[in-house]
């Protein structure tokens, strides 16, 4: 036997092996579609400017940074097919010092968000004193939301 035929030996094996791998992967990839009952998509900062896809019915957590101790806060507005379950502000854990909150430190504002109607949605926010007057400086949030 000479080294040519140790590699025909070796070949039908990893074959089998490619094999076994990839029929072992197509169930994994099955169950992770996106669409899932009960679906909850956490949005965050991260996804600013992006596109996501939901079902109708699902429901979103926006959670943005949020220091409203010094005015700021997260002016919210959501097109038509997006309904508004409810808001919270979350004071940040982090800033804790004993028992004794930090002054000034940010938390963050939550909402969830229901898609309710089937098409393009939007949801835009912008990061700012209420009694100011817009100056095009502010931080901008969008999310564009494609509802099946």
């Amino acid at each position: 036997m000479n080294g040519s035929d140790r590699v025909l030996e070796i070949r039908p094996g990893i074959k089998v092996l490619i094999i076994f791998s990839i029929l072992t992967a197509i169930p994994a990839a099955v169950y992770a579609a996106p669409f899932e009952a009960g679906y909850k998509k956490v949005i965050t900062e991260n996804d600013n400017g992006k596109t996501i896809y939901v079902k109708q019915g699902d429901t979103l957590n926006l959670r943005l940074k949020e220091n409203p101790g010094t005015g700021y806060s997260w002016q919210l507005s959501r097109s038509k097919g997006l309904s508004l379950l409810n808001t919270k502000y979350y004071s940040p854990e982090s800033s804790k010092s004993g028992q004794r909150l930090v002054l000034g430190a940010a938390g963050f504002r939550s909402w969830d968000i229901k898609a309710v109607a089937k098409g393009s949605q939007q949801v835009k926010g912008i990061y700012k004193r209420s009694w100011e007057k817009k100056t095009g400086k502010e931080q901008i949030f969008s999310l564009n939301i494609k509802v099946v």
